[in-house]
């Protein structure tokens, strides 16, 4: 599904007939890069995931489902995303030539709102199906024999996931009602508290990944404590 989600970002290109058309379509490969390792980065936690937990329950197929559904949908909104941003980069212009010859801009501005909620939310809910996914094999540590370690790290990853979750519920939540309000004297009392919000979860994230070594080493640290051995001796 991974494969066939890549396949989807090159499927629109056409051979080209003309060198114009060769070096136009070399243009878009920063942007075909950036879209293919956010895909890799999806698939990669993916890999790890199964990797690490033999889990092939109901509920792991329902909740893979859902994130390869959810890749899938976002496929070209991805795309579309990092060929606007590369351009932007690049000073290739802002505007896109449409088949009827109309050239406008390839991001309207009343749209952004719109947009940070579309892919706030997406965000969001990629994050929150990994989430789900670590949280559920948290539940069976005692089936998979999960050691101290393991423990930690499983239930690590369910809160880096739903902090990441949070961070994309706020950036989109942000989008959605911005719109809704732009232009009426909520505007700026909206705008002050999301944006406090979004620095707030981007802050929770920072300072979980920066002490997250910290934690973990305390946990092998307690394993390989005398106290820890004896007690696992006794009970053997």
């Amino acid at each position: 599904m991974f494969g066939f989600a890549i396949t989807l970002l090159i499927v629109s290109l056409e051979v080209p007939r003309t060198s114009g058309e060769l070096l136009e379509t070399m243009r878009g490969f920063i942007a075909f890069a950036l879209t293919f390792a956010i895909l890799y980065s999806l698939w990669h936690r993916q890999f790890i995931f199964f990797r690490r937990y033999s889990l092939e329950d109901t509920r792991v197929v329902i909740l893979n489902g859902a994130l390869l559904l959810f890749v899938l949908f976002f496929v070209f909104p991805l795309k579309f995303l990092a060929n606007a941003l590369v351009n932007r980069a690049l000073g290739l212009g802002k505007l896109v030539v449409l088949s009827d010859g109309r050239s406008v801009p390839a991001i309207q501005a009343a749209d952004w709102p719109a947009l940070f909620g579309v892919y706030g939310l997406g965000f969001a809910a990629m994050f929150a199906v990994f989430a789900a996914l670590y949280h559920h094999a948290y539940t069976k540590r005692e089936e998979l024999a999960l050691n101290p370690v393991e423990v930690h790290d499983t239930r690590e990853s369910v809160r880096l996931f739903l902090i990441n979750a949070l961070l994309g519920v706020v950036v989109g939540s942000n989008g959605l009602i911005l719109g809704r309000v732009r232009g009426s004297r909520y505007e700026d009392t909206v705008g002050y508290i999301f944006g406090l919000a979004e620095l707030a979860a981007a802050a929770m994230l920072f300072r979980f990944r920066a002490t997250r070594g910290k934690r973990r080493a305390a946990v092998l640290s307690a394993m390989s404590s005398p106290f820890v051995e004896q007690t696992s001796a006794n009970a053997n």
